[in-house]
């Protein structure tokens, strides 16, 4: 059962190219957004590392026309917006049970007509995420009670408005969605919603860059940090990696993704700090969300499942992590040392197995291949070995199968995948909430682009939370496990500390 239904519903979309005044549209798309910032629901997936395969676009929007919060089996859905469709029934809500996906599925809309002609990959549907622990019912998974954080398993953002630009080609476009009984009702609901949007095209403020000077001196780590809360210290985090080799060396296990919580105080402008990460460390992943629980802050570099409107799935997990070196020498040293480990080979070896067999169970048999294994790839403050993996699917079956089918992100698990979840979850002393689960959009074409939730802050009343693991396998090193901890949320910390300092003064 859904809340919302679009049975029996035609759609149709209307776009608008919008001129930038600059040939790469970097400065008017930057405009645009922060005209946007402040505004209800206001969203910002943000390709920062532009121009890499996967940071080809952005998106974002503002003031959905619905939104859907799950709790368990519990989905609660309220009309946020009065549309052609549902005229009069803006702040109606409804609850229905069933799973965090099915909440998806009623606020996707029928593909629009003439939706195949424009030439961006989401023209509306469905942003929002869903927590790691929002796939319990799935597998029968023990209750790790609310957490820290006492957030929704999943919240989805019904979009019917969104602004999207090419970062390869500097192109930007507004599109707007609209819905109705019959296609001249659908279209007329298209055309008023890109009125809308583009009378006049929002404009504000730029994200600030990184404040003061550029970081220097030796990297941030967990000891140097004024803490209010950590969920492990490097002593029990060190316990935890043992007891999961004594695991792996019973035959329970292969490998576990062991990560940990921190807290800090955080009474900046969670704005700036997006602005600051996106300097200091762009990513093709990263994202800004304004939601009534929290503010949303992203870096994330890694893809866990797209979809193509034709049924091609891509997953490029990530397993191995170097730092970037001071100068071109030390560089090319991290870079061999991740390269040649036979340890991260492994471990990635095994995401990749366990991938492949995710995205078996819905696809095509023979699909399933492996065009990129063990790739190295550069990030600002990191050193990455990611490898790809694609699938056709299955007749019959759509996006929300494979992501139900490959949920939670193996390289956030590990493998056997449940035997992973079961022990973390008896070692990990919080709830994960967000971290570690997926954060996107489907495409009311029937397209999707979900990124694994990880170099992400949280803020709520002048706090911040992150988290930072690794997967354990039986070779693995307590010592080097936390400093590789230390290392993924290296660029988190540093645009903390320095947009703190900026409001001390």
């Amino acid at each position: 059962m859904t809340a919302v239904s679009h049975a029996g519903l035609r759609s149709a979309c209307a776009v608008q190219e919008l001129r930038p005044l600059d040939p790469t549209g970097e400065r008017d798309w930057l405009r645009l957004v922060g005209g946007l910032q402040g505004r209800h629901g206001f969203f910002w997936l943000d390709s920062a590392s532009s121009g890499t395969r996967t940071g080809r676009y952005s998106f974002a929007g503002a003031e959905p026309w619905a939104e859907a919060r799950v709790r368990g089996a519990r989905i609660e859905t309220r009309i946020q917006r009065e549309t052609g469709v549902l005229a009069d029934t803006a702040g109606a809500g409804s609850t229905v049970f069933g799973d965090p996906l099915d909440a998806v599925r009623s606020l996707l809309p029928p593909p629009p007509s003439l939706g195949a002609s424009i030439p961006v990959p989401f023209l509306g549907g469905v942003v929002g995420f869903m927590g790691y622990e929002a796939g319990d019912g799935w597998e029968a998974m023990p209750d790790p009670g609310p957490g820290v954080l006492d957030l929704p398993d999943a919240i989805w953002l019904g979009v019917d408005r969104v602004y999207a630009i090419d970062h390869l080609e500097g192109r930007i476009w507004a599109i707007a969605v609209g819905v109705g009984a019959k296609d001249a009702l659908a279209e007329e609901g298209a055309a008023s919603g890109l009125r809308e949007m583009v009378d006049p095209v929002p404009d504000g403020a730029p994200p600030p860059g990184w404040p003061g000077n550029p970081p220097d001196g030796p990297p941030a780590r967990f000891g140097d940090l004024d803490l209010l809360v950590g969920g492990f210290d490097a002593e029990s985090h060190g316990k935890a990696v043992e007891r999961i080799r004594e695991r792996i060396a019973a035959g329970d296990v292969y490998q576990a993704c062991l990560t940990h919580r921190i807290e800090l105080q955080f009474t900046g402008d969670p704005w700036a700090l997006h602005g600051a990460l996106r300097a200091h460390n762009p990513a093709p992943f990263a994202a800004y969300l304004e939601l009534p629980e929290l503010t949303w802050v992203g870096s994330s570099p890694e893809r866990f499942l797209s979809a193509t409107p034709q049924g091609w799935l891509e997953s490029r997990p990530i397993k191995g992590t170097r730092p970037r070196g001071v100068g071109p020498d030390e560089d090319r040293a991290l870079r061999a040392s991740l390269q040649n480990s036979a340890k991260d080979r492994a471990e990635n070896l095994m995401i990749v197995d366990l991938v492949r067999n995710d995205l078996g169970r819905v696809a095509e048999i023979g699909s399933v291949h492996v065009p990129e294994l063990f790739h190295l790839e550069p990030h600002p403050t990191v050193f990455q070995s990611v490898s790809t993996v694609r699938a056709r699917l299955r007749e019959g079956a759509d996006v929300l199968d494979a992501v139900r089918a490959s949920f939670p992100p193996g390289s956030m698990t590990g493998a056997p995948k449940i035997a992973a979840m079961q022990i973390l979850r008896a070692l990990e002393p919080d709830r994960r909430g967000p971290y570690a689960g997926v954060l996107g959009y489907f495409d009311a074409r029937g397209g999707a682009d979900l990124s694994v939730v990880i170099r992400t802050a949280f803020i709520r009343e002048g706090r911040a939370w992150l988290h930072a693991g690794g997967g354990i396998v039986h070779d693995s090193d307590a010592r080097e496990e936390w400093d590789e901890a230390e290392t993924k949320a290296r660029a988190l910390l540093e645009a903390i500390a320095a947009v703190e300092a900026c409001v001390a003064g």
